[in-house]
């Protein structure tokens, strides 16, 4: 069971997320809130797998509320959900700790499916945002990336490998250190433990890292770590 707490200071909309969540039978609202103060208690005593955000709140902003909370709940996954989709918001959300970005636009199976993913710790970015925050040379090596990924054994366009290579090589040392973990199924946790850094520091690299590659999933980067560029055996 997923356990969420909802922040938002428009009762129809909290009352409709609720609705929407009460059809999942592994999704359950345990808290509310409307402004920052009451936010930060009910975050502190729920301690929620996954909090949805909105960003306008009264008095307060809710990109800089996203770290008090996560001080008050370090474990629980936060997802934006908001009107504004400039790129400037989400690469903020992104920065003081949120795992996604949903327009509040966007339809009700977007939603669930938002909430299940950061749920799982993955990075979750409504596609309508993505192509804004990847830069026109990193697209068009994401895009190439895309073809390789759907080709078969051995039709791989041409320089979509190079595409891929350049797109890991973007990436920090760290980064890629932290992304063959991630692909061999350490949490962010005991990836802390391996390389002597705090769980929030693993969790930012890998947030860049995947951000660099085109916001991939995690099946891709397996693909990527083991098969495409075969950067570790298994």
């Amino acid at each position: 069971m997923i356990n969420i707490v909802l922040i938002d200071d428009h009762f129809l909309m909290v009352s409709g997320l609720k609705m929407i969540i009460a059809g999942q039978e592994d999704l359950r609202v345990v808290g509310t809130a409307n402004d920052a103060v009451s936010a930060m208690g009910i975050v502190k005593e729920k301690k929620p797998d996954v909090i949805v955000l909105d960003i306008s709140l009264p008095k307060t902003n809710g990109l800089d509320l996203i770290i008090g909370l996560k001080e008050v709940s370090p474990d629980s996954k936060i997802l934006i959900l908001t009107m504004y989709e400039d790129r400037q918001y989400v690469q903020r959300a992104l920065d003081n700790g949120a795992l996604g970005y949903l327009p509040k636009k966007a339809v009700e199976y977007d939603l669930i499916y938002a909430i299940k993913t950061v749920a799982e710790g993955e990075l979750y970015i409504h596609p309508s945002l993505v192509k804004d925050l990847i830069g026109k040379d990193k697209d068009k090596n994401v895009e190439e990336y895309r073809k390789y990924n759907g080709a078969g054994e051995g039709s791989a366009p041409a320089g979509s490998e190079n595409a891929l290579r350049n797109l890991w090589n973007n990436l920090s040392p760290r980064e890629q250190e932290v992304l063959i973990f991630v692909a061999e199924g350490f949490s962010n946790k005991e990836i802390g433990e391996k390389l002597f850094i705090n769980d929030k520091t693993v969790a930012t690299h890998r947030l860049r890292g995947m951000e660099k590659l085109g916001y991939i999933n995690k099946s891709e980067l397996v693909d990527i770590v083991f098969f495409k560029l075969k950067l570790i055996d298994k």
